[in-house]
């Protein structure tokens, strides 16, 4: 199958079943409404490429580097990214679902829409990474580092946020009355916005 997989190949609607594409460099492959189980990506390296609409299963992201790639609406089950690297990555509107996402490396990149619902990212660092109207209701976000990150409009009821560094990060939007901000790192802008939201008029 890797033999297919030449840089810039696009593929619609394919799936692909216990592959080995553990080492290989992936380079702008473009995949659309594509099938993954079972494939394993451990060590893999991509750059550039595109997986639109995609369903992946038990996938095996472990120890892989991706760079400057686009996970658009993916719906993403049951797989490992342990100690897996995004750097610069695109995931708008992708749902992750059981999936084992710590360690993981993420460095920039547009998580806006996401939904990971329960997920465990504790100590995971989102630094400057966009993640407006990310669904994280329920998850682990303990200890992240979420200085200066696009949060405005996400859903964080009930979010573990406990040791988080919030200072900088844009939560316009957040109802910040549902959220469990003890010992949380905010900066002063940031409490006069908690102030509002539980009703405090605050002036200067």
């Amino acid at each position: 199958m890797l033999g297919r997989m030449e840089s810039g190949s696009t593929f619609t609607g394919e799936r692909f079943a216990v592959e080995d594409w553990a080492l290989e460099s992936l380079d702008r492959l473009t995949f659309t409404g594509c099938a993954f189980d079972e494939v394993d990506l451990t060590e893999a390296e991509l750059t550039g490429c595109q997986f639109v609409e995609c369903d992946l299963s038990r996938v095996k992201f472990s120890s892989a580097v991706l760079t400057r790639c686009a996970l658009l609406r993916c719906t993403i089950r049951k797989s490992a990214f342990f100690n897996a690297s995004l750097d610069d990555c695109k995931l708008t509107g992708t749902t992750f679902d059981d999936c084992d996402l710590r360690p993981l490396t993420v460095t920039a990149g547009d998580w806006s829409f996401v939904v990971a619902r329960g997920a465990k990212l504790g100590g995971v660092s989102f630094a400057g990474v966009r993640m407006r109207d990310a669904d994280l209701s329920d998850a682990d976000l303990t200890k992240c580092d979420l200085r200066g990150a696009d949060l405005a409009g996400a859903q964080l009821r009930q979010t573990a946020l406990k040791g988080a560094d919030l200072r900088g990060a844009d939560l316009s939007g957040v109802r910040l009355n549902e959220v469990d901000l003890t010992g949380v790192k905010i900066d002063l802008a940031q409490a006069a916005l908690v102030a509002a939201n539980y009703g405090a008029i605050v002036e200067a």
